[in-house]
Formats: C-alpha cells, structure tokens, sequence
C-alpha cells in the first residue's frame, strides 16, 4: 500500500507544494529515480549484514515518523521529508523479497512470490482510487496521517516476528 499510494501521490504533491524547487516534470523525476535508487540500495546493504526483522522495524518506525511529520510542509522540508520517507518506502522492496526467499521453503518459492504479486497487483489497483478518494474529500495532509497510523501497525506485526528468521531448507 505505501509504495502504491506514495509513488501515484508524490508527482501530484510535489508540483503542489515544489513549485519554487521543481520547474519541470523532468526535475521532479530525478529527484525520484535518486531517492528510490538509493533506498533500495541501502536496504539491500543491510539486509545482508542484520537481521531482517531488525531492519524491517527501523524501516516501519521510520516510516511512521516521517508520515507522521509530513502534513503541512512545503518546499525544502517537504522535499527532505518526501527524500526520506521515499527512501524507506522503496527501502521496504527488497524486504519484502528476501522475507519471501528465507522463510518460503523451495519448492513452494515460486508460489510465495506469485501470491505476493497477486496481492501487489490488486492493492496498485486501489490505491489510485483511494488516493483520489482522499485528495478530493481531505487533501493530502490527511492520507499522509493515515499512512503513517498503517505504519505504525505495520510496525507492531513486525515486532512479534522471531529475532532471526529460519532459513528455509532444500
């Protein structure tokens, strides 16, 4: 749901409230492809070095803080905030993969993964609407509060994860 609502929402709130720091729908793209390059990479990085229920709990905390701190801001803190909450939106994809490749056993992998994009699928598919839904009847401020409470319940499942996950066996 986060990477569906933010990456249809950030164009849209950028050239609201990055009027003086995006003059063109090309600078607003770069900004996006950096800091969802550099989201996943980091990720990725610690992913390989910690756990991944420890990395999946800073990155939902992360996330509920700084959707949390979002509503209201306006050019460079908006902007900050928008790098931020981005880089740990897209930070949440490889999370989601190595979850699926070190708990699913092999030979029910593949069915793990086309589940998941069942699932991806049919939330993109929401989210548009519900985003529109939420602009026209709220604005902004407002699904940015409601993705950070999401967030923050993300972040309780998470916590009830086992320290380390068993890796699945061949």
């Amino acid at each position: 749901m986060f990477f569906q609502s933010t990456t249809f929402m950030i164009p849209k709130l950028f050239s609201e409230r990055l009027a003086e720091l995006a003059a063109s729908a090309e600078v607003v793209g770069w900004y996006a492809f950096i800091v969802f390059a550099v989201g996943q990479l980091v990720v990725g990085y610690l992913l390989d070095r910690y756990s991944v229920p420890v990395v999946f709990s800073i990155v939902a905390a992360l996330q509920a803080i700084f959707f949390a701190i979002s509503p209201g801001l306006t050019g460079v803190s908006l902007l900050a905030i928008a790098i931020a909450f981005m880089l740990v939106v897209f930070g949440k994809i490889p999370i989601n993969d190595v979850l699926i490749g070190r708990v699913a056993r092999n030979e029910w992998r593949s069915r793990a993964y086309a589940f998941r994009y069942i699932i991806t699928f049919s939330v993109s598919a929401s989210s548009t609407p519900f985003i529109a839904w939420m602009y026209s009847g709220w604005g902004f401020d407002y699904l940015l509060i409601v993705l950070s409470v999401a967030a923050v319940l993300i972040l309780a499942a998470v916590l009830t994860f086992p320290r380390t996950l068993t890796p699945s066996t061949a």
